[in-house]
């Protein structure tokens, strides 16, 4: 025998485990198959708004929202005493701004701006509850609507097409978006939601800078708090009817909704109710930080 055989035979074991090595290590092994990346995860996002909300613009211009039928629960049971029992509440559809009333539109309908911080794009602010619907029987006159509000009496006639503020019922339907959290923007930063405390800088912003909520609705959350048409009774939602309900008969202060520029974040929460005498005429009080957006019927076809 060839005494350089067992060398040669050696030689071609040793290179054929390197090349076996270098296979497992390329990764082009058939046996070893690369790690899968574990699939994506959606953790405590909000439920998705249903419909289609594409604004219409009105004749003055104005965007709004058709809010459709429907029922949700109202309140929130770790809130506060007043905003207690959690209850079903039923409505008609509705139309409402997708805005809060500008300076820009508040000006141009009553002739005058209330407002401190002085933006046409902002929204109006240091606005009286009588001043909110004035401007809404203005708005409705314009258009040629029937006004909704007596301004000798400051009662609403709900069956009149024109514009009015919101029940308190159809602003946290709206302000909800078809969300049962306590905020619509589930686990995402609020500083994309809402001008409040924490950047806004002790002002209010223009319209519609932040993002809005599923019904396409902008600032539900901070800019200035929004008047509704509700008497505020802290004790309504014992004995709150569940169709269409409109608030007390009577009371001292008229209810406000959504927070404002200078609110804590933890005010930011849909279910969260304010409130304020009418015609208060102590603007120290908070006018700086009241607005509105207006509703109406869904027209007719």
């Amino acid at each position: 025998m060839n005494k350089a055989l067992p060398l040669i035979i050696v030689t071609l074991i040793a290179i054929a485990g390197m090349f076996f090595i270098a296979k497992r290590k390329s990764g082009t092994d058939a046996s070893v198959q690369p790690a899968q990346p574990a699939p994506a995860q959606t953790v405590n996002q909000p439920e998705a708004a249903p419909g289609d909300f594409t604004p219409i613009v009105t004749k003055t211009g104005l965007k709004m929202t058709r809010i459709p039928a429907g029922e949700f629960m109202m309140g929130d049971s770790e809130g506060a005493d007043d905003e207690k029992p959690v209850h079903k509440v039923k409505l008609d559809g509705f139309l409402i701004d997708v805005y809060e009333v500008t300076q820009e539109s508040f000006q141009a309908l009553t002739g005058v701006n209330t407002s401190k911080f002085k933006d046409k794009t902002g929204p109006v602010e240091r606005t009286r509850w009588l001043d909110a619907v004035m401007y809404c029987n203005a708005r409705s006159e314009k258009e040629g609507l029937t006004p909704c509000y007596d301004l000798k009496t400051w009662v609403c006639d709900f069956t009149a097409d024109g514009y009015r503020l919101p029940t308190e019922a159809e602003w946290e339907y709206a302000c909800r978006g078809g969300v049962s959290a306590s905020r619509f923007f589930g686990q995402e930063k609020p500083e994309r939601f809402a001008w409040f405390r924490k950047n806004s800088q002790e002002t209010v912003h223009p319209v519609g800078e932040k993002k809005p909520n599923a019904f396409g609705l902008y600032d539900m959350y901070g800019n200035v708090s929004e008047w509704c048409n509700d008497f505020y009774d802290e004790k309504y939602y014992q004995n709150s009817p569940e169709e269409n309900p409109r608030g007390a008969a009577e009371g001292k202060k008229r209810v406000l909704r959504g927070g404002n520029w200078s609110s804590r974040e933890k005010h930011l929460r849909s279910a969260k109710r304010e409130a304020d005498a009418p015609a208060t005429g102590d603007i120290c009080q908070g006018y700086d930080t009241y607005g509105f957006r207006c509703v109406r019927a869904v027209p007719k076809e």
